[in-house]
């Protein structure tokens, strides 16, 4: 991942500062200097189940603490001091009621993923000749994402294969997807890779499917769903995801999925996030 310049966003506030790589002039009034923490020191294995000859592990990072080194450059031809910068940086600590506060990790003016935390520390070298600040980061959800999310249109409504090819992504990541139902189905809806029976996502039958149904599914970080539209009312089917059912995930590259009653189907939409283990 290519960055040019970090910027730290407090949750629902206009205010924000640009950290920049690039000032040999000293015109920006926050250089960084060092950031650790961004990196993928300690994955973990977690074994989650056993299907067939196969054993499913999760891998993941701990909480991550991004640490940043600030030096701070005022602008005295606008009356800007020290104290102002500093003053400026600690009312991002929580500006708002959630206290969440992202980075962005842009690459010239794209932002090429962002992470989310809490400022758990704030320290202050005030007697320092030049004056510097050291925020930590804590971030329980430790992979960088990017924001905006890919969004997949299927140029066949109801193919028998459906291929998701993520070039960009360093890491496993969850995704969306909506289903429109076009035509009465009886029996479960099986998802899995074809030609791989080491896995599958099966929705066992709770009523019939009738034309007309729409499906929605997220496998998505904190945001796991599966629950169907009816009309106008929401059903919430998480409880009929059969026995021995593993959640799919789009990991890096090629990724193929078949789901059964293909010409029953209209896949209206796919969308997932670019994810890293780190910059």
């Amino acid at each position: 991942m290519k960055v040019t310049s970090v910027e730290i966003h407090p949750e629902n506030s206009d205010d924000y500062a640009v950290l920049s790589f690039r000032d040999s002039r000293r015109e920006n009034p926050y250089n960084i200097k060092e950031i650790t923490g961004l990196d993928a020191d300690a994955i973990i294995p977690r074994y989650y189940v056993a299907s067939g000859a196969s054993n499913f592990y999760n891998l993941s990072l701990e909480k991550r603490d991004v640490v940043l080194k600030i030096q701070l450059n005022p602008r005295y031809g606008l009356y800007e001091s020290v104290s102002d910068l500093r003053d400026a940086l600690y009312k991002m600590i929580a500006s708002s009621r959630t206290g969440k506060v992202q980075l962005q990790f842009k690459n010239g003016t794209d932002v090429s993923a962002a992470i989310s935390g809490f400022v758990s520390k704030f320290e202050a070298a005030l007697f320092e000749k030049d004056q510097e600040i050291q925020l930590t980061l804590s971030c329980t959800d430790p992979m960088l994402r990017a924001i905006t999310p890919v969004m997949m249109s299927l140029k066949t409504p109801n193919p028998a294969i459906v291929d998701i090819f993520d070039n960009q992504s360093t890491a496993p990541h969850g995704f969306k997807f909506e289903i429109d139902i076009t035509a009465n189905i009886t029996d479960s809806l099986l998802l899995q890779a074809p030609n791989d029976s080491s896995w599958f996502f099966r929705i066992v039958l709770g009523w019939s499917w009738l034309a007309g149904d729409k499906l929605f599914f997220s496998s998505e970080y904190n945001d796991r769903y599966l629950y169907v539209v009816r009309s106008t009312t929401t059903y919430q089917i998480a409880d009929w995801i059969g026995a021995g059912s593993v959640w799919p995930v789009i990991f890096p590259g090629n990724n193929s999925f078949t789901i059964t009653h293909p010409d029953s189907l209209d896949w209206k939409e796919i969308s997932y996030h670019y994810t890293y283990w780190g910059v």
